[in-house]
């Protein structure tokens, strides 16, 4: 039996440095000088339409406005970038999610996504690349328990702060990068529909590699998800989530692994409909051969 993850350790990883909170727009006004007040002067005249709309949507912000409660009209009032971005930068967010007591790091729609996909595919067989706490692990395997059907193969460098135990899981500890444990997981698929998650380390040339090492595994109808692409998306002079991968992450290595193998695999958008995912473009399904279906 796994020992719980103690409440210290995990308190310990809250406490690190974190990026600074998102806030809510205010809606502060700024001060009245003579230099301002001709800017507004000359850009009313230079785009008078533009200027109309910018103050007649003002006007309606209290009257008439979609979300009338006030609250919720200022909580919701930011860009759904600005709200992913503070998903993952404010680390106190993100580090608070869990499933059963297990610190479970992901976006709650991928998630869901993720039932979805195990259900409509019954793979015999999920690959987890990269397990951390082992949460999304578990989770998987309590969604195999509800369907009667699949096991989850977890592959982590280390079980240090992994703390979990089901008998739908199996664990493999060391670099998925060694020859070692890639025959390890060959062995163990060899029989079953396979699906494969990628979540380990997230440098472009790292994901490259492992996407090479274990996308053959993805049977026809299965996925092959490479997950935290979002950080790609973020201008690294305004984001850290930028700035930690400097020669790409994950979306190019798998915009790149998409295009290289367009005929095996196809981006299923569809997984995307939520709109606020973590793995963008990295929904990959493999494409049953022609003819058979």
């Amino acid at each position: 039996m796994k020992q719980p993850i103690s409440p210290e350790l995990i308190e310990k990883k809250l406490n690190r440095p974190k990026p600074r909170k998102f806030s809510r727009p205010s809606g502060a006004t700024y001060p009245l000088t003579a230099l301002s007040a001709l800017k507004t002067i000359l850009t009313i005249l230079s785009q008078p339409l533009k200027s109309f709309r910018t103050l007649h949507d003002a006007a309606l912000r209290d009257n008439g406005a979609l979300v009338i409660d006030r609250e919720y009209r200022e909580r919701w009032s930011s860009s759904i970038a600005d709200y992913a971005h503070w998903y993952y930068a404010d680390k106190r967010l993100l580090h608070s999610i869990s499933w059963l007591g297990v610190p479970t790091r992901k976006m709650l729609a991928d998630l869901w996504v993720y039932q979805e996909i195990i259900h409509e595919c019954r793979p015999d067989y999920i690959l987890e690349i990269g397990s951390l706490f082992g949460g999304s692990a578990l989770f998987m395997a309590n969604v195999c328990d509800m369907i009667g059907h699949g096991k989850i193969i977890s592959v982590d460098i280390s079980r240090a702060i992994y703390g979990v135990s089901h008998p739908r899981i199996t664990e493999l500890t060391g670099d998925c990068a060694s020859p070692e444990i890639i025959e390890q997981v060959r062995a163990l698929v060899s029989d079953g529909t396979v699906m494969v998650i990628h979540d380990a380390d997230h440098n472009r040339t790292a994901v490259m590699r492992d996407l090479s090492n274990y996308a053959g595994l993805v049977t026809p109808g299965q996925y092959l998800i490479v997950e935290d692409g979002i950080v790609d998306l973020f201008n690294p002079e305004r984001s850290r989530l930028a700035k930690a991968y400097p020669d790409g992450g994950p979306l190019p290595a798998a915009d790149q692994f998409a295009k290289q193998h367009a005929e095996l695999f196809e981006i299923d958008m569809n997984r995307e409909r939520f709109l606020l995912t973590s793995n963008p473009r990295g929904y990959l399904r493999r494409k049953y051969p022609s003819g058979t279906r």
